[in-house]
């Protein structure tokens, strides 16, 4: 009789009370090794997620450029300074026009959903050394501000500006980045690039030269881009492209100066070392964080993903509006 009552007591000192130590141990290692399985998955979803988000905001900068142009009659033209004044009139006699230091992205606000912004700005006057233009104090709270249409997710840029911003006026203003650049075509900036390409003409000031042959530039007002002009076919023709202000000390969305950049350096080609300022030949071509390549919008309005690894003839053919290049985009 006694005998199922001692099995009972010997069974239940036998039957252990939770985990031993190894067997926990083990449990967090399969823990950790699925976790470790996972993750990389998990970041490629949420990459993919930052993509298509960067990809919509440049489609939605290229389809205020088309708008624009259709109000206008022409892409919209950034403007350069004061300074510049004296060759402009020499070469367009009686130019009564804006060099106020504008960018094109910031004309093309209203076309963005962003009239409230744009009014608020004051752009008449000459960006000079009194502060007028795009620089004028009135306008200061508003270009320190950084833009959501204007960031790629995939990119921690938000929130961040420059100072000490060439021609700025003092020099400790501060202008918000941009991870978006209208194309100027391959050209040789500073003609000291290690790159080469065509001979600078981003600078009217400095080369006497009105026109690019890309579609965006620091003096376009002189020579404004028309849907006629991109003789090599709007589709074919790259016009906005995906930078990174952490490599790029021209980079912000409201001044003349920072939403351009050249493809005569490579796609995603990182200065190391990245010497501020001194690299500015080298620094200001097309990058970003995207594995494997960047995005850019054509001259039709769609966005399409290039690949770091195409051929550098191809890719500077397909920048430029009236090339003749016979190269087809990937």
């Amino acid at each position: 009789m006694n005998v199922p009552l001692c099995w009972n007591r010997w069974t239940r000192r036998q039957v252990p009370g939770g985990f031993t130590l190894v067997e926990l141990l083990v449990v967090i290692a399969i823990i950790g090794t699925l976790v470790a399985l996972l993750l990389p998955a998990v970041n490629a979803a949420r990459e993919s997620g930052r993509r298509l988000q960067c990809a919509n905001n440049l489609k939605q900068t290229a389809l205020a450029v088309l708008s624009f142009e259709v109000c206008y009659g022409a892409y919209p033209a950034s403007t350069g300074y004061y300074l510049d004044r004296q060759r402009i009139v020499q070469k367009y006699p009686g130019w009564s026009g804006s060099v106020s230091g504008v960018s094109w992205t910031v004309l093309i606000l209203p076309f963005a959903d962003q009239q409230g912004l744009f009014d608020a700005l004051k752009l008449d006057g000459d960006a000079s050394p009194n502060g007028q233009g795009i620089f004028n104090q009135q306008n200061w709270p508003y270009i320190k501000q950084t833009l959501p249409l204007y960031l790629c997710p995939s990119d921690h840029s938000s929130g961040q500006f420059k100072n000490n911003v060439w021609m700025a006026v003092p020099a400790t203003i501060e202008l918000g980045v941009t991870n978006y650049k209208g194309v100027l075509g391959p050209h040789n900036l500073g003609n000291s690039s290690i790159f080469g390409g065509l001979p600078d003409c981003s600078n009217y000031y400095l080369y006497g030269t009105p026109s690019c042959s890309g579609t965006f530039w620091r003096h376009a007002m002189l020579a404004p881009v028309k849907i006629a002009s991109i003789t090599d076919g709007p589709s074919n023709t790259l016009i906005i492209g995906e930078v990174l202000p952490d490599y790029d000390d021209f980079t912000y969305w409201a001044e003349c100066d920072g939403t351009w950049a050249s493809t005569a350096p490579p796609l995603n080609w990182m200065p190391n070392p990245n010497v501020p300022w001194a690299n500015w030949p080298n620094q200001m071509g097309f990058r970003s964080l995207h594995p494997g390549g960047g995005q850019f919008a054509w001259g039709d309005g769609r966005v399409t993903f290039m690949s770091e690894t195409i051929d550098q003839a191809v890719y500077r053919g397909l920048s430029t509006r009236r090339g003749g290049e016979e190269v087809q985009p990937p």
